[in-house]
């Protein structure tokens, strides 16, 4: 049959030129139908001629011409041609010629279409018997050139003419048929090799087979052409068919083998897995690309099996209904060898499916289909009679061994296949069963049954009685099963004998079909004796293969019946899943256990488990049994057992022992007897090659038992008792310590790749197969334990489905869904004795110290006993596993407020630190537990310890640069300062470089593995404490001194990596809990650890031990660890002399020259020593500036740099001494970072937001610093700052707004130290408010835009004061002045001048306020009203300016030291600062600079008055200062909720206190230039706290000083300020961790969080005890946002600095959180302006819109005109 015509229409034929000629005319395309004549090219000599003239040019001895032979061609072709003219004699010279087979392949071809012209032509004679043999012999049968890529298809053409398409064929039926065969055995000759065979030609090939075939079978089929045919030709047509599919099979699986990568783009996803003997291509083809043209598209091709079998059925297909019963001889075979080849997966049994086979695959199916019909219809007995030949070994009969295997491999699927039938036809019944029974009603009656008919009619079949019954056909596989398994080696001559195990496999592979239906029936059914007996005898048959397995080394093959994916083989997998089947489930006679007790030898290490799992289960064990003591003894005893090359047995056995020591945990007598037999066994053991390793059950049940009899000892006070709980106990210590230090870890130090421990199955792990997994193809990886049980029977019936998914693998072992510990996850490995020894010794300690057990005082010294053998193992095991199981059990160790112990689990790493401290050197991976709620990098859901995990989100590609990305966490590998300050979410261990051979296996990561568990995990003790506030000697307490001097020993004498680096990244955690380093001991130590790190990093000797260093890492990266811990130690200041602390400031300083993640932590610390040790920074700072001056070319660092250089600003006593050389360093920092910044694609290192933060802050640094600078100094920088400036803006004509802004700035406080915008004075209300009977006209005033500034001058006219107001980008100046030229006028004249004596007088005083007014007795009857307004009369300005105080009055209160002052009015900024003023700056303000350099003139009036006042008051209401809001939350202890935090009214003295430092407080009535941050009085409280300098102000939203209203219980009112404001600051005295999204608002960005070190409630209600307390302050960024601030994960601050730093802080992140939402989150490139620039871009459009024309140019003298006429301007 012929393809579809469209499925072929991409394809072209490339060939290669063979000989002369040129390609021929006729080739047909893929596209063309078969009998259509491709278009002749034109032929200009040869198409005039006449056919005579053509056949007499062709004719011999005439040479014929390819031209010659077309133009015939389509001569004869051409309706118009007179066909009667040319006669079949006179054609056939020319045919004979053009025809022969030694003819060029070109002329041949145009012969065989001149041929099939003359044939097609409706004008031809009919033929003669004598002239078709005549033609047909012009067709050869045989020889090399049976097939010829140019030639066939014309010559198949013209044999479709010569036929009449097949109708045609009387006396040439044989014939016709041997031409054909031959034929197609010519092109499939060409496809059995992918060698020198182009895809093209394959293609060809394919296709020749595809249409000879499908003519064939056509000719075949006709029933006239059946009657002439004998049953031998019918025959050989299949022989010939056979040959092709067994030719084909022979040819090897690789020669057909795709690449992987193709084969795994086009394999379907469900696709099986397969023996090397198989190979399924039918579902679909491989395109591969050709080797002749590389441009030509990939032609589809098909497995060369695929096209045999392929045209075999179809042939079949169209002759099984003609052919004999004879015949099946020849068919079976075949069609069992080609359905074993095309055999997949078969699914479980369901009810879902019509005929339970199920595949993708088209040719497995019509196979199945074909022998269905066989096998079900009327020759059913003599097929099974052949089927049962086909099954037995063939040897001897002239079949290969390889074809026999074969064939029975198919006729035992077949037989399988038959038998699923019946299975499910059983299946059916026993669901219809069921249904029928739960439907009863209670009278017993059936109910209502809704079934389908089909289901019935699956149930009651019409050949139920005598298909697929197993106890009939079962012993047709024993027998089958016996026959292969009894072959010897002889009999496999050239053939692997294990070959033999396909057709075995299908036979086992019948046993777990008929598993699956007993699984599946209903409890109450019994099982068919029968049916048991043939179960049995096949099971035991196969069983018998594994009887004489042997190793390489002679011993027992073991067959691991608890792994059955271990297996080496398919059917040895299936074995195994077989035998481990359960025991009272499995119907089978000989029973299960029997049958394995035949394979004893060959038992692996499950079987024997398993043989114990079922004494358990039986009770044989267990005091319920009289001899269970012996049997103990007799388990115990053998060596087989219970040594170590049986893991899974001595698992088993634990297990057991466990199960048995709870049952008799409360019966003394029984468990002193099991507990003394398990010590003995367990002194008795082998302690060399691990000979205890794994015994964790044995060590706990020993630390149980110890923490009863001590228990047991207390109750019985009797002395005797006592000694021998005494006794006991010294003896498990001993065993214990003693193990613990020296035992040694298996092959730690250096372990192959492929030695590495692999994970053990769990006793948690499903044992139902998955769907895709029934046939035993699973990988070898997936472990399995047993078959399908009966918990998947209901949806199996109703769905088909199995209880697993085909996209889901079955459970692993290793499998972590079940822990609630985020960062320490189970250890999957066999815990090495060392270890299990210390884990015993934590499990006693935690029993004595976390429970009741720690009230009584004998526990907690025995608690206290075990802690000092914990810190002696440190430095002594010999095991490295077993020192870090010691470190992991005391980093774990928290104390809270009150000193009580706790341990750590779910808070271990909360803030991240240790997990980035991890990825500096390459120990994070990354593990989510399945089920447990994780953020996307597969960690817990805590915000703050986000970063440390998982890299930040970037934002998108903007503007074709990509947005930065962290750099892996891998150690550095050269002196480069690359960052690896980030972890990330990809497992970092794996990128270190490791030999190409062996390499040493780290032995910790994080999230870690913990080899114990600790109850009441985060609950203080009740009585064991770690330092006693009343003195020693009241009561014991944990030696941490001796703990923290251990960590100092191991920091300056370790030489083991692993543990050096535990030490160093767990380290800075625990010290952060400060108040379990309390005591003179522990004092003492902190001071020794400052000076061991500062020594060792100085000296270089801290990790100089290290005997072997990773890949990569070198001591640097030690001491790059070192500084995080020395971070942390500032707050130990106390601890420290001040050399000390000169020394700790000064190591910081040298790790500025270190890595980028030393650097940056450096920079953080440094940071923090700017409010701790003042002193020290104050002499160091110069040196800190020349490094950082040196460093700053690192675009990483800038942020940091930046922020150092803002909080070192912020702290005038820090640069007290400075000389000019600083400052200027200062300045060059900050404007080399403007530089780099300015240009947006300069900055591509670092984010968008991040580049905009930098640009502001170096400017705020400049504004800052110069600020700082003495005023008379300040003019020798502007020189410097200008110059930097104009480079930063060196690409453009005109400087940028900032730049603009910043120049304006320097021109008003490089002369003056004046506020930016004026206050109200007294003066200003008497001189400019007129009198009352003076109307406004007598004010005169003009404005003149000069440069980018506003000038305005007012005047009064008789009294000769004028008011002088310019406003500018960076502020508002105010000159009220009077001018001397008007002479005053005194009393007594006309208009006499009465204002300014009293106005001069009252210059330095600020307007008269209300409050003012009571307390200085200024009423109101001594003012006047106007315009609304009260005014001062002149004659009482005396008495306002000197007043009399209330009689009998108490004086004003003094400030509340909570509260303390309350500013109100303008912000009386002059009153805590000098003010100095230079003549320039009037100058400064009055002119036009910076001016404009566009041409346009730089000053003229403004004519046009009538919108001025709206731009004044636009410009004025623009704040001449950058403003931010922050807001503020307490959350009281036990608060997580929104609602319950913003109702808060008040805090803790210690927040109070906080508040006080942080702010001013502020009455909010009445203000004019403090920020009020949209707070109204009346709704949002009277006060609130602000802050400002003279370049900002930040207004605090706090909520305790905000009302709660009852009508407003979800305090909206207070949400609305709180929760729109950027940054949040949260004082946390909860007690848990606060959660980012706690606040529910989309302005998510920042939150700075306080909380006490450590837990416990003293610091939220203390008053005076925790004033000098620490506090430990974190920062949580919204997903996506840079790291800007100096916190890191956390620091620690003192409750004097907090408010500092806080502040500084909340600045800083105010600042970047609005770059980050004005960035679109980081993902737009729009620019952040500040209040300077929106002033400055307002005057700018005011300018432009007021400029005045330019006059015309004039010549001569007179274009000085518009110069010289100063009317113009003014």
């Amino acid at each position: 049959m012929t393809p579809p015509q469209d499925a072929d229409t991409h394809r072209t034929r490339a060939r290669s030129n063979t000989n002369t000629f040129p390609s021929s005319f006729w080739v047909r395309r893929r596209t063309e139908p078969v009998a259509a004549l491709s278009p002749l090219p034109p032929v200009p000599s040869q198409q005039l001629l006449p056919l005579e003239t053509l056949i007499a040019n062709l004719t011999p001895p005439a040479v014929p011409s390819l031209s010659t032979a077309r133009a015939l061609a389509l001569a004869l072709a051409s309706p118009a041609s007179p066909g009667t003219a040319v006669t079949l004699a006179a054609l056939q010279p020319v045919l004979s010629a053009l025809c022969a087979v030694d003819a060029p392949p070109a002329l041949r071809a145009t012969g065989f279409e001149i041929l099939a012209a003359y044939l097609d032509a409706p004008h031809t004679h009919p033929l003669s018997l004598s002239d078709r043999l005549a033609l047909f012999s012009f067709f050869p049968s045989s020889g090399p050139l049976a097939w010829v890529s140019d030639v066939w298809e014309p010559r198949f053409r013209a044999l479709s003419a010569l036929t009449q398409d097949g109708a045609e064929i009387v006396g040439i039926e044989v014939p016709l048929l041997t031409v054909l065969e031959s034929w197609i055995d010519g092109a499939f000759v060409g496809i059995l090799t992918r060698d020198n065979v182009s895809p093209t030609d394959r293609a060809e090939r394919e296709r020749s087979i595809d249409m000879l075939c499908a003519f064939l079978m056509a000719t075949c089929a006709r029933r006239e052409t059946m009657a002439r045919l004998s049953d031998e030709d019918v025959a050989d047509v299949l022989r010939f068919y056979g040959r092709l599919i067994e030719r084909a099979l022979l040819v090897p699986n690789d020669q057909f083998a795709s690449p992987a990568s193709v084969s795994e783009q086009q394999s379907p996803a469900h696709t099986p897995t397969r023996a090397t003997h198989r190979r399924h291509h039918s579902s679909a083809s491989i395109p591969l690309a050709s080797p002749v043209n590389s441009t030509a598209p990939s032609v589809p091709t098909r497995h060369v099996v695929d096209v045999a079998v392929t045209a075999y059925l179809n042939h079949l297909s169209s002759q099984l209904q003609y052919l004999a019963p004879i015949h099946l001889n020849l068919i079976l075979p075949i069609l069992f060898r080609t359905l074993a080849f095309h055999a997949s997966a078969l699914p479980r049994l369901s009810l879902s499916s019509s005929d339970q086979f199920e595949t993708s695959f088209p040719l497995e199916r019509r196979v199945v289909e074909t022998l269905d019909k066989l096998l079900n219809g009327a020759y059913t007995t003599y097929c099974f009679i052949i089927l049962k030949q086909q099954l037995m070994p063939q040897m001897g009969h002239g079949v290969d061994i390889r074809t026999s295997i074969q064939t029975s491999t198919g006729a035992c699927r077949a037989l399988r296949i038959y038998i699923r039938r019946a299975l499910c036809t059983r299946l059916a019944r026993a669901y219809i069963a069921r249904m029928s029974s739960d439907t009863h009603t209670l009278s017993g009656a059936p109910g209502h049954i809704d079934l389908g008919n089909d289901l019935f009619e699956r149930a009651w079949a019409k050949d139920e009685i005598t298909r697929g019954d197993l106890g009939k056909v079962g012993r047709i596989l024993r027998r089958s099963a016996d026959a292969w398994v009894a072959l010897t080696a002889e009999s496999f001559e050239g053939v692997d004998i294990n070959e033999r195990e396909k057709v075995l496999l299908e036979v086992a592979g019948v046993l777990k079909d008929v598993f699956q239906e007993y699984d599946e029936r209903a409890e109450n059914e019994d099982n068919d004796e029968e049916e048991s007996n043939v179960v049995g005898e096949i099971l035991l048959s196969l069983t018998s293969y594994i009887c004489p397995l042997k190793n390489a080394d002679g011993t027992p093959y073991l067959v691991p019946l608890t792994h059955p994916a271990d297996e080496p083989s398919l059917f040895l997998r299936a074995m195994a899943a077989l035998l481990s089947r359960d025991h009272a489930t499995t119907p089978s006679n000989p029973l299960l256990s029997t049958i394995l007790l035949s394979i004893s030898d060959h038992l692996v290490d499950a079987d024997t488990a398993k043989l114990i799992t079922i004494m358990v289960e039986r009770g044989d064990l267990s005091p319920i049994t009289l001899d269970w003591h012996s049997n103990w003894t007799a388990i115990l005893g053998k060596p087989t057992i219970a040594n170590i090359s049986r893991p899974l047995t001595r698992t088993t056995l634990l297990d057991a022992l466990q199960e048995v020591f709870a049952f008799v945990r409360d019966v003394p007598a029984h468990r002193h007897l099991l507990v003394d037999l398990v010590l003995d066994f367990c002194r008795k053991q082998d302690t060399g090659k691990g000979g205890r390793d794994g015994y964790e059950v044995i060590w706990n049940i020993l630390a149980d038992e110890l923490v009863l009899r001590q228990t047991e000892a207390q109750e019985h006070s009797s002395e005797q008792g006592t000694l021998q709980g005494d006794a006991f106990i010294g003896s498990v210590l001993d065993l214990l310590m003693t193990t613990a230090m020296e035992d040694q870890d298996v092959d730690h130090d250096i372990v192959s790749e492929s030695t590495l421990p692999s994970t053990l199955t769990s006793s948690n792990v499903s044992p139902i197969l998955s769907r895709g997994q029934s046939e035993f193809l699973v990988p070898q990886k997936e472990k399995e334990s047993s078959m399908p049980g009966f918990t998947s029977l209901l949806s199996s019936f109703t769905s088909g489905a199995s209880t697993r998914s085909h996209s889901q693998a079955p459970p692993r072992s290793d499998d972590t869904s079940s822990t609630n510990i985020p960062l320490s996850l189970p250890e999957p490995v066999i815990m090495p004795a060392a270890v299990g020894a210390v884990a015993a010794l934590v499990h006693i300690f935690s029993q004595l110290a976390f429970t009741p057990h720690s009230l009584n005082e004998q526990n907690r010294m025995l608690a206290v006993r075990v802690f000092h053998i914990l810190v002696g193992i440190l430095p002594s095991a010999k095991s490295p596993r077993a020192r870090l199981s010691v470190l992991q059990f005391f980093f774990r160790l928290r104390v809270d407020r009150d000193h009580r112990l706790y341990s750590v689990y779910e808070r271990y790493d909360r803030l991240g630190n240790i997990a980035a401290l991890a990825g500096l050197i390459g120990r994070v991976e990354i593990l989510t537990a399945p089920g447990a709620t994780t953020d996307a990098a597969g960690v817990p859901e805590d915000h703050e310890v986000h970063d440390a995990f998982k890299a930040r989100a970037r934002p998108p590609e903007r503007d074709g640069r990509k947005a930065s990305r962290g750099r892996d966490a891998r150690p550095s590998r050269s002196g480069s300062s690359r960052s690896r300050s980030r972890a990330t979410t990809r497992v970092i261990s794996a990128t270190l470089p490791r030999p190409e051979s062996k390499h040493r296996k780290p032995i910790w990561h994080v999230p870690e593995s913990l080899p114990f568990t600790i109850p009441e995990s985060d609950t203080p003790s009740d009585g064991l404490i770690s330092y006693d506030p009343l003195g020693p000697g009241n009561r014991s307490v944990l030696p941490i001194s001796s703990l923290l001097l251990a960590l100092i020993d191991a920091i300056q004498e370790e030489k083991d990596w692993e543990i050096l680096s535990y030490i160093l990244c767990h380290l800075p955690t625990l010290l952060s809990n400060k108040h379990f380093f309390c005591g003179p001991k522990s004092r003492a130590a902190i001071s020794k650890l400052n000076t061991a790190l500062c020594n060792g990093i100085n000296t270089g000797e801290l990790g100089s031990s290290i005997t072997h260093w990773p890949a990569g890492l070198r001591p640097r990266d030690a001491h790059g660890l070192a500084f995080h811990t020395l971070s942390v130690l500032i707050s130990y200041r106390s601890c420290f002399e001040l050399s000390h602390r000169h020394i700790l400031v000064g190591v910081l300083i040298t790790g500025l020259s270190g890595q980028q993640s030393t650097i940056k932590a450096c920079l953080q610390s440094l940071s923090l020593a700017a409010f701790e040790l003042p002193d020290s920074m104050k002499r160091f700072l110069p040196d800190i500036l020349t490094k950082l001056s040196q460093i700053m070319t690192n675009a990483s660092m800038a942020v940091h740099i930046i922020d150092f250089l803002a909080i070192i600003g912020s702290l005038p006593s820090l640069y007290a001494n400075f000389i000019e050389a600083d400052y200027k360093m200062v300045f060059g920092v900050a404007l080399q970072y403007l530089r780099l910044h300015n240009r947006p694609e300069a900055s591509s290192e670092t984010s968008w937001a991040l580049s905009q933060h930098l640009r502001i802050m170096s400017y705020y640094i400049v504004y800052l610093w110069f600020l700082a600078v003495k005023l008379p100094d300040r003019p020798r920088h502007v020189t410097y700052i200008t110059r930097q400036l104009l480079l930063a803006n060196e690409d453009r004509e005109e400087v940028d707004e900032p730049a603009e802004v910043c120049f304006d700035w320097l021109a008003r406080y490089t002369y003056a130290s004046a506020d930016p915008r004026p206050t109200n004075s007294m003066l200003s209300d008497i001189v400019m408010n007129a009198q009352p009977q003076h109307d406004s006209e007598v004010i005169s005033q003009k404005t003149w835009v000069v440069g980018n500034s506003l000038v305005t001058i007012r005047s009064l006219a008789k009294i000769g004061w004028v008011d002088v107001v310019a406003r500018r980008a960076s502020g508002l100046t105010r000159i009220v002045a009077r001018i001397e030229n008007v002479p005053m006028v005194g009393p007594g004249e006309v208009d006499p001048d009465t204002l300014s004596v009293p106005a001069i007088l009252a210059m330095d005083h600020s307007s008269v306020s209300s409050e003012e007014e009571n307390l200085y007795q200024v009423r109101r009857p001594f003012c006047y009203p106007y315009q609304g307004v009260y005014h001062v009369l002149p004659q009482d300005v005396l008495r306002t300016l000197h007043p009399d105080p209330i009689e009998n009055s108490d004086s004003p209160p003094r400030p509340d030291p909570i509260t303390g002052y309350v500013w109100r009015g303008s912000a009386p900024s002059q009153r805590r600062k000098e003010v100095a003023i230079d003549p320039s700056f009037f100058a400064l303000q009055l002119s036009a600079y910076p001016g404009t350099h566009d041409g346009r003139r730089r000053r003229f009036r403004v004519h046009d008055t009538e919108d001025l006042d709206k731009v004044f008051k636009n410009i004025d209401r623009i704040p001449v200062i950058d403003t931010h809001k922050v807001g503020i939350m307490y959350v009281a202890p036990g608060q997580t909720l929104e609602q319950d935090i913003l109702g808060n009214v008040h805090g803790s003295p210690a927040y109070t206190r906080f508040l006080e430092g942080l702010g001013r407080l502020i009455n909010l009535r009445g203000q004019v230039d403090v920020y009020a941050g949209g707070l109204d009085p009346d709704e949002d409280g009277e006060y609130a706290y602000a802050w400002w300098d003279d370049i900002g102000q930040i207004l605090y939203h706090t909520a305790t000083l905000m009302p709660s209203h009852l009508h407003d219980p979800h305090h909206n009112g207070k949400k609305k300020h709180i929760g729109n404001d950027y940054v949040r600051i949260v004082w946390n005295d909860s007690g848990v961790p606060y959660k980012f999204d706690t606040l529910s608002t989309q302005f998510q960005f920042v939150n700075i969080v306080i909380e006490p070190h450590s837990l416990g409630a003293i610091a939220a209600f203390s008053n005076n005890l925790h004033e000098n307390e620490y506090f430990r302050v974190t920062l949580q960024r919204a997903p996506g946002m840079s790291e800007f601030s100096p916190i890191g994960h956390f620091k620690l601050i003192s409750a004097e600095s907090l408010p500092l730093l806080v502040r500084q802080l909340s600045l800083l992140a105010d600042w970047f959180a609005n770059i980050f939402w004005r960035t679109g989150r980081d993902t737009e490139r729009e620019e952040m302006p500040t209040n300077w620039q929106y002033r400055l871009q307002a005057i700018k459009r005011f300018r432009a819109k007021m400029a005045p024309a330019e006059p015309e140019p004039v010549e001569g003298i007179l274009q000085q005109e518009s110069r010289k006429d100063f009317t113009i301007d003014f």
